[in-house]
């Protein structure tokens, strides 16, 4: 019997190896939008979307992807052989032959000393159980403590990602410096100064001349319309945020963006804050 394939992440998106950027991203979304954020079939979702929608990462997975296995040849049947119980030739009589003859009775000091060698064996055996014992109960503290840091990361990290989603989204022609600053308090270092060089050119362009933001009299509000856990650790998660924006801009009707955002959050000193922020 041949050993069943194991499932790709193209299989569990319904889409062939040969699939496009456009056409990975409209499975996705056609999956998650038959489950609700933070369910086992979610998280397998936007698992195979991170991947498939990462060119260095896919190109990574496919090179990974095993080629077509062939079939197994069939197990030879073993049969019984009824001589091979007679090919030593030793009978009944040969084994009593090769009995040992009984000991003689072991002398009043061998008792002792032999009851002196189980004491201690048994003594080393009962110190083993206790030491185990402890062991085991520090390992499984350590297990449970372990466990309620991630389950309180699953909590935490959700409602970070929320708060932060609106700031960081969102913002007004007219106080863009007050907004800059509002933002930067959910963000690591790293990511921090990448977010403020692309906020910057809101502002100012780097010929000098007035940013976007300025030039059409943007004002953009974020409202975040629900959230799901990809994954998390004690101290990381992934979440994804479901995020609308409506954008008026001078001289314009109003516009709404519906957008998925992935952001990734760390733990810094007790607070969540976003390391990454990717859009889909």
């Amino acid at each position: 019997m041949s050993t069943p394939r194991t499932p790709t992440w193209y299989d569990v998106l319904g889409v062939s190896r040969e699939a496009s950027r456009d056409e990975v991203r409209a499975a996705w979304r056609r999956a998650t939008d038959t489950h609700e954020p933070g369910t086992p079939q979610f998280r397998t979702y936007n698992d195979a979307a991170d991947v498939l929608l990462d060119p260095e990462r896919r190109a990574a997975y496919d090179a990974s992807l095993p080629a077509d296995e062939p079939e197994p040849a069939p197990e030879p049947t073993l049969g019984s052989d009824p001589s091979a119980g007679a090919a030593t030739g030793a009978g009944p009589e040969a084994a009593a032959a090769t009995r040992p003859a009984d000991d003689e009775p072991a002398a009043p000091g061998g008792v002792v000393r032999a009851l002196g060698r189980v004491s201690t064996l048994v003594l080393a055996v009962l110190l083993v159980l206790v030491l185990g014992a402890f062991g085991v109960a520090a390992w499984a503290g350590t297990e449970i403590a372990q466990q309620q840091r991630v389950d309180d990361a699953r909590v935490e990290a959700p409602a970070a990602a929320e708060a932060a989603a609106k700031a960081l989204l969102s913002y007004d022609y007219r106080t863009l410096p007050a907004d800059r600053q509002r933002a930067s308090r959910y963000l690591t270092g790293g990511f921090e100064r990448e977010y403020l060089k692309n906020f910057q050119l809101l502002e100012k362009q780097e010929d000098g001349t007035a940013g976007a933001a300025v030039q059409t009299k943007a004002v953009v509000k974020a409202t975040v319309t629900g959230t799901g856990v990809i994954d998390a650790d004690s101290d990381r998660a992934r979440v994804l945020v479901f995020v609308n924006q409506v954008s008026e801009k001078q001289g314009q009707d109003p516009q709404i963006f519906q957008n998925r955002v992935a952001m990734s959050m760390r733990d810094v000193d007790g607070r969540w804050l976003v390391s990454d922020l990717k859009s889909y």
